[in-house]
């Protein structure tokens, strides 16, 4: 069966521009993205099959250009084409609270903000969070760093280098472990106490410096108040 096959009431886009977006099963959603199937496997099939094998829409986020290729039908084109949408809904996360821009930011408000686009990245990502004086964003969030699969590549003047173009005062600092365990690391609060005491030097304070794992965070100012001290 293919999407012609259905009644028109019943196909993904029709349904959408009736019903809106949210209204659609993850499966409708992919057949839109894909648009159509490759050879004898219509889309209902493929999306179907990428369903079964992967689960959830965090199986296809966490799948790789080359596993979604081993599903029969699906070729470059269409795994970049699913790929492109996951990545297009994680950065949507990071802008969401611009329209809450004025009111006062806090460490929660950080991680739901980049959670989603960091708890499902193989390499550490360090996003800079620009605050004025009174604890309001003041610029969107950066990413300024990105690390290898054990380590974050962090240095203070990537860091600050942003943080002073934005004008901002203070600053915070999330990034994520690949492990999924946000209990920080040694060398997490090694540089934690190196960016803060950089600066105090320069007049920016470091309000925290969050650690994001799979379903959760660690604030390092509670972890190891020594990096602020």
């Amino acid at each position: 069966m293919t999407i012609q096959d259905l009644p028109e009431f019943e196909r993904p886009r029709e349904r959408l521009a009736a019903l809106g977006p949210s209204s659609l099963s993850l499966q409708e959603l992919l057949q839109i993205v894909m648009a159509k199937g490759s050879g004898k496997d219509s889309v209902l099939t493929v999306a179907q099959v990428l369903i079964s094998k992967f689960s959830s829409l965090e199986g296809l986020h966490q799948a790789s250009l080359k596993e979604l290729q081993q599903i029969k039908g699906v070729g470059l084109a269409k795994a970049a084409q699913i790929k492109a949408a996951l990545e297009l809904g994680s950065r949507l996360s990071l802008e969401k609270p611009k329209a809450r821009s004025r009111s006062i930011f806090n460490v929660l408000e950080a991680y739901k903000m980049c959670s989603g686009f960091l708890r499902h990245r193989k390499k550490e990502h360090l996003m800079l969070f620009c605050l004025d004086s009174r604890m309001r964003l003041c610029a969107e969030p950066e990413l300024v760093s990105v690390g290898t699969l054990v380590a974050s590549l962090i240095h203070p003047r990537e860091v600050f280098e942003v943080a002073i173009r934005s004008h901002a005062a203070q600053i915070l600092l999330a990034h994520n472990h690949p492990s999924g365990s946000s209990i920080p690391s040694d060398p997490d609060i090694a540089v934690t106490k190196q960016i803060h005491e950089a600066g105090r030097l320069m007049g920016i304070d470091l309000v925290d410096h969050i650690v994001i794992g799979l379903d959760e965070y660690t604030s390092i100012r509670e972890y190891a108040e020594s990096a602020f001290s």
